[in-house]
């Protein structure tokens, strides 16, 4: 490779960075999907299995219409990653 090449595909790095703005943990609100992906189960199997745990945490209904009529769920991305934590076994001891 040389300097030219690795010089545009620095900037195009650069580029996606800067378009990706950095939202801490505390204050990201997860879709369906998202909760998916952090599991890394399908979002089948995600809403079928793990969403319809009695402790999942509740969502958020946020509003996508002026007059709130229609709805979009959301969910604390902490809140997810405390349900999924609570399952450590980390405690167990294997004899």
């Amino acid at each position: 490779m040389n300097d030219k090449m690795i010089e545009k595909i620095f900037l195009k790095m650069a580029r996606f960075i800067d378009d990706k703005p950095i939202i801490p943990i505390e204050h990201q609100l997860w879709s369906e999907k998202d909760i998916a992906q952090y599991f890394k189960y399908s979002e089948d199997y995600t809403k079928r299995h793990i969403m319809k745990n009695p402790n999942f945490p509740p969502s958020r209904e946020l509003p996508t219409s002026v007059d709130g009529e229609r709805t979009v769920h959301r969910w604390k991305a902490t809140d997810v990653i405390k349900f999924g934590m609570a399952f450590d076994k980390s405690y167990v001891k294997y004899n």
